[in-house]
């Protein structure tokens, strides 16, 4: 089993999430950190207290999360990978979890946890996602729910983000993240590659992990786009990129003509009311990028 743990600037999270990682019932790990060029202590603190306990990569640009994870990908010699934001802390029989129903479910391409905040532990930020390929609207079941067990059976959903195990086989064969998507719909695009080769998404329920990200980002201005331009730019192009590849001609149509121009006055709003006015312009561009396929 490899372990990729992909982190940036993120010195406090990537311990506390190595220390839960190194805590699993799960024995036979290899765990591969790779570093996108963190200015904060974070490749100290890991050669230090990890030095003998991880494969550190440390790469000398920032390659976001897709390219981190492909870079882990590649040095990776598990028969299965598990990919793991480094804000996460994991519970101990997380892993061994997840690789028994991946090993025993035969349709099984990709699996991942109930994912709670690390700030309300009951609380579910995960228990499913899907995205409308009609009007690119993507819905987070059981987000900001007390966990009373209302989601505690194995469901197959659409796309699973922060915390999943797929079969290095199926990785290599829909040939990893697409490098277009390196940040914002990279894991959806990549669940799409293998449910096209005729494997399913599996929620498994009794897989738990504690996500540090604020309750109720859904609502926060981070998830119109983010907090910063280079976010606002990836959201938008890349949801209409999403929709290019994945959608099918008739529902991209529809998207581009009838949802999209919904979601980017909507954006705009957001931003207005915000004061963002460069969030207006990057999200614009990145609309414009991705209709017509080109690069910031």
């Amino acid at each position: 089993m490899s372990v990729i743990i992909v982190t940036w600037n993120r010195e406090k999270d990537i311990e506390k999430c190595l220390d839960s990682v190194l805590a699993s019932d799960y024995s036979n790990l290899e765990i591969i950190v790779v570093d996108n060029a963190s200015i904060d202590g974070t490749v100290e603190l890991l050669e230090k207290k990890y030095q003998n306990k991880i494969k550190l990569i440390k790469s000398s640009t920032n390659l976001m999360a897709g390219g981190g994870r492909n870079l882990g990908a590649t040095v990776a010699q598990g028969e299965f990978l598990l990919f793991i934001d480094s804000d996460n802390v994991i519970d101990a029989k997380m892993i061994s979890i997840l690789h028994k129903n991946i090993s025993e479910i035969p349709e099984a391409g990709m699996v991942g946890p109930k994912m709670y905040y690390l700030s309300a532990p009951k609380i579910i930020w995960w228990a499913g996602a899907e995205i409308n390929l009609l009007t690119s609207k993507t819905t987070y079941r059981g987000l900001d729910e007390e966990d009373v067990g209302q989601y505690d059976k194995n469901f197959q959903v659409g796309h699973i983000p922060n915390v999943f195990m797929v079969k290095k086989e199926i990785w290599d064969k829909v040939g990893g993240i697409d490098l277009q998507f390196v940040m914002h719909y990279e894991e959806s695009d990549l669940a799409e590659k293998i449910k096209k080769i005729g494997k399913k998404i599996y929620f498994i329920p009794e897989a738990k992990t504690w996500h540090n990200i604020p309750r109720g980002s859904d609502k926060s201005s981070r998830n119109f786009g983010g907090e910063t331009a280079e976010r606002v730019y990836y959201t938008a192009r890349n949801r209409v990129l999403f929709m290019k590849r994945n959608a099918g001609l008739l529902n991209y149509f529809l998207f581009v003509f009838l949802f999209n121009p919904v979601f980017v006055l909507l954006y705009c709003y957001k931003y207005l009311k915000n004061g963002q006015i460069f969030a207006i312009k990057r999200y614009l561009k990145g609309t414009f990028d991705g209709l017509f396929c080109k690069k910031d």
